[in-house]
């Protein structure tokens, strides 16, 4: 008969055992003991063994008789009279005996493979019809995460050593509170969805009472340079070398995220300690993130603490706090970038710092971004800015369109800052500013609100050299607001089309984007549609 059993290494912890296979079919059970045999529990390798040892004692032919077999008509073939011969007797009765043992260890195998958690199944269709598993502890080897299940991450998850998650595309993950997914430094992530079969991570709470904070999020971290002597992730005990980060490669790769959506994360995992809905830290420009949504997260979008990763085609919407946060040398680069922020909650689309103690350490954060979108809340009443530059960051700044925000569009916050505009660590080319809500792009800054040493944030960016343009007149479409239905397509015009800086050459950049934005002026498909969600709950 044809033996179905569920793909190994579908889910930490779990296998399904068809018990009467187990039984019956010779190949089968060779398959089950060499699984127990490579267990990481003691008592199952050692009972494994057991069994394995008895098998080939009923297995074994007598020395006497090699071939096991008699040729029929031969002295040694009694079957004619009925007469059984000594020798057969005694091991037809060793056999009876060895086998009853075999059946014994077969029965305590499967009781501590039950404790250890497979699953025995009778029917190959209930396989199929496992829907929801539930995850915890550390995964240790390579795990594959199938579509046809929904996996409930409890607590903590770490993927540790040189493990691989993989997830199928369309499979969800559901967070419960105070969980997270964490792949440790040399473990990877491989989740690749599609744009017809996103990855879905979200909240294990029904449609229609999520909420931001929800559970924690899923943390990368890697070998890649940071410009602190060692990186702990927020939230990790620091006596735990699981929560570490920073390498001196260059190179890592944490993993790889195509099509992914992560909502409702930002939970507090310890005191005033929120993770974000991604965060990566030190991870290298091996790291593929692409075609990746952050959706209503309690604290930031995605925050990188150093490493040199790359994203592109990311979209950002109605963070608690900022979208996009980086420091602690973050080199990496991004294109086609939208960042949304809600009305009522938010601080800003982009918070930047190289770092507090030392905001000259090195490697200095100084990512290049191009084609972003940043959009405020467009409320008045709502404290609200586009970017944040500070602690001596630098950054290469191309084609962004900036929109909505009460207050600065950019605010470069201190000399360390400003120093890097002198030196060419910090730029800014081809910027458009529009739907300025106080009617002005950048706040006048006197007296104590003068945290900049007199640096001029209008004449830098919107200088005749960076090619920069205020335009008041309506640039984006009038859903770009709307929360839950959002329309980020430029409105196309002459003048706007006009504005753009060359894209900077190299593999990674789509250097056709001659425009500013995200999103290409006019575009009735984007590559926004039909994988990402903007639900409120």
């Amino acid at each position: 008969m044809e033996i179905e059993k569920a793909p190994a290494g579908s889910t930490p912890g779990i296998q399904y055992i068809h018990f009467n296979a187990l039984r019956t079919d010779k190949t089968y059970r060779a398959e089950i003991i060499e699984q127990a045999l490579q267990s990481q529990v003691e008592e199952i390798r050692a009972l494994a063994k057991e069994v394995l040892s008895i098998e080939h004692l009923v297995e074994a032919p007598s020395a006497a008789d090699p071939s096991g077999s008699h040729p029929a008509g031969s002295a040694g073939d009694n079957r004619a009279s009925g007469q059984i011969p000594p020798g057969n007797l005694h091991r037809r009765e060793t056999s009876r005996r060895l086998s009853g043992l075999t059946t014994v260890s077969f029965a305590l195998l499967v009781m501590v493979l039950l404790v250890g958690g497979y699953f025995f199944a009778t029917d190959p269709r209930l396989t199929r019809q496992i829907t929801n598993i539930e995850v915890q502890g550390s995964i240790l080897q390579d795990t594959v995460w199938r579509a046809g299940s929904t996996y409930r991450l409890n607590g903590l998850v770490f993927v540790e050593g040189n493990a691989t998650l993989s997830i199928e595309p369309g499979t969800r993950i559901l967070g419960e509170p105070g969980s997270a997914l964490i792949v440790t430094r040399d473990a990877r992530l491989n989740a690749r969805g599609t744009v017809e079969q996103p990855i879905i991570f979200t909240s294990a709470k029904p449609v229609g009472q999520r909420a931001r904070g929800d559970w924690g999020g899923v943390v990368l971290l890697g070998n890649a340079p940071v410009n602190t002597s060692v990186g702990y992730i927020e939230g990790i005990d620091r006596a735990d070398p699981r929560g570490a980060y920073g390498g001196t490669n260059d190179t890592d790769s944490c993993g790889v995220l195509t099509y992914v959506r992560i909502e409702f994360a930002g939970n507090e995992i310890s005191k005033d300690n929120e993770l974000n809905g991604l965060t990566l830290g030190g991870c290298g420009d091996g790291t593929i993130l692409r075609f990746v949504q952050i959706h209503m997260g309690l604290d930031d979008g995605i925050e990188f603490f150093g490493g040199s990763a790359n994203l592109s085609h990311i979209v950002i919407t109605r963070a608690g706090d900022d979208g996009l946060d980086w420091d602690r040398g973050w080199t990496g680069s991004g294109q086609f970038i939208v960042i949304q922020q809600d009305d009522q909650a938010g601080d800003s689309c982009i918070e930047a710092d190289n770092q507090k103690k030392d905001p000259n350490a090195t490697p200095r954060s100084a990512p290049s971004l191009s084609n972003v979108t940043l959009v405020g809340g467009g409320d008045p009443m709502k404290a609200q800015r586009g970017m944040v530059l500070r602690l001596g960051t630098g950054a290469d700044l191309r084609n962004l369109l900036i929109a909505g925000f009460s207050l600065d569009a950019i605010d470069v916050r201190d000399e360390a800052t400003v120093a890097q505009t002198r030196t060419g660590a910090l730029q800014a080319r081809a910027l458009v500013f529009t739907e300025a809500v106080s009617g002005r792009v950048f706040e006048q800054e006197s007296g104590e609100e003068d945290d900049d040493g007199g640096f001029d944030e209008e004449k830098f960016f919107l200088s005749r050299e960076s090619g920069s343009a205020f335009i008041p007149d309506q640039v984006l479409s009038g859903d770009v607001h709307d929360l839950t239905k959002p329309d980020f397509v430029p409105v196309y015009t002459e003048s706007l089309m006009k504005i753009h800086a060359p894209i900077i050459q190299g593999e990674f950049w789509d250097e056709s984007a001659n425009y500013v934005g995200a999103i290409r002026p006019g575009s009735r498909n984007t590559w926004l549609d039909g994988w990402t969600a903007f639900a409120s709950n």
